[in-house]
């Protein structure tokens, strides 16, 4: 019996939406699903499992509509899938009597339930969620039946406040396989068959590194998983150490070389390190504009030569403030009050004369 297993797909998310490269970021994760619908019928899937947070928020009628009309192109792939903290069941939530196909199954109980597909000998057992949070343990409760060859446990488990679950005593309870929602960054258990498949796409600056899904293939004898890179984009954080003696142009084409080649349909966040010119600080929009730039992380201080500053000004505030901060050695922080604080100190100075 073969799977795909995903989760944490977020549907209705518009992650940089603010920026103009961002504005189709929204669909993009639409069409990545559709995508994983076509592999589904490409690969011969049995079984496509769905591990909670397939929406960003609670569903309407129409979100269900969009999603059925993509799970109508499977030819032969069963589906079953749990609402998770983001897509909770609410009292009126159409997640309770959304007509599905029949190919696609919602576990829709708080409490542990199964499905049995006698067509592909597979029952699969879980629990959504009816609130952004849950901190009772539901799927410490579940067990694998005796009605089907092939036994899978679908769960969104993380902190206290996510259904708490000790993975250890799940992967005991029998089970041929456990697909995993709630993290966002795939994690492969392969010898307690078990993994969380990670967002489909990613979904901030924080989840840099490869996304995609989990494909699985259970037999008689043994279940095997492997994660399958797939996201249309990556999140890459682009680490510069700038020299006093760098050009900003000189910058700007560091970082569009490691654009192109990271691959210019990336997300960037760029982090600076190091010291520059005061009297030639970097011009931020200028870095945002290189590209699919979603952050720029500011760790540089301008190279004052503080000794010559205090022989220059020993007679006025200035020479007084840098006195202060140099009785003692100060740590990253204090440095860049100090710099800071002596940067709006000197164009005082520069505007009165």
């Amino acid at each position: 019996m073969r799977f795909i297993h995903i989760a944490d797909l977020h549907l209705g998310s518009s992650p940089e939406a603010e920026f103009l490269w961002g504005k189709n970021r929204a669909e993009e994760i639409w069409d990545s699903f559709a995508a994983v619908i076509d592999a589904c019928n490409e690969k011969e899937i049995d079984l496509l499992l769905i591990a909670g947070d397939l929406f960003d928020r609670p569903p309407v009628w129409a979100d269900l509509d969009r999603a059925a009309k993509l799970f109508a192109r499977l030819t032969a792939t069963e589906v079953v899938m749990i609402a998770g903290a983001s897509d909770y069941i609410t009292e009126d939530s159409p997640w309770k009597t959304y007509p599905w196909q029949s190919w696609v199954h919602m576990l829709s109980d708080k409490h542990c339930m199964n499905v049995q597909l006698g067509n592909i000998n597979t029952s699969v057992h879980g629990c959504s969620y009816y609130a952004p949070t849950e901190g009772k343990p539901y799927l410490e409760d579940a067990r694998p039946d005796k009605e089907s060859e092939y036994q899978i446990l679908l769960g969104y488990t993380g902190d206290d406040n996510h259904m708490p679950a000790d993975l250890s005593e799940l992967s005991e309870k029998g089970f041929d396989y456990i697909a995993l929602g709630y993290e966002h960054k795939a994690s492969v258990m392969q010898s307690m068959h078990m993994a969380y498949a990670g967002s489909l796409e990613p979904l901030s600056v924080h989840e840099t590194g490869k996304h995609g899904f989990i494909l699985g293939e259970i037999n008689e004898d043994s279940t095997t998983i492997r994660f399958v890179p797939f996201a249309c984009r990556e999140y890459i954080n682009i680490k510069v150490r700038l020299s006093s003696d760098i050009t900003e142009d000189e910058l700007e084409e560091k970082l569009t070389a490691a654009i192109n080649q990271y691959g210019s349909d990336n997300i960037f966040t760029i982090s600076l390190e190091g010291r520059y010119q005061p009297k030639e600080p970097y011009d931020r929009a200028r870095l945002l504009a290189l590209g699919n730039v979603a952050d720029v992380k500011d760790g540089t201080m301008p190279d004052y030569n503080l000794v010559a500053l205090l022989d220059e000004h020993k007679d006025d505030m200035i020479g007084m403030y840098l006195e202060e901060f140099l009785k003692e050695p100060a740590g990253t922080r204090e440095q860049k009050a100090l710099y800071c604080g002596l940067e709006a100190l000197l164009n005082a100075v520069q505007k009165t004369q």
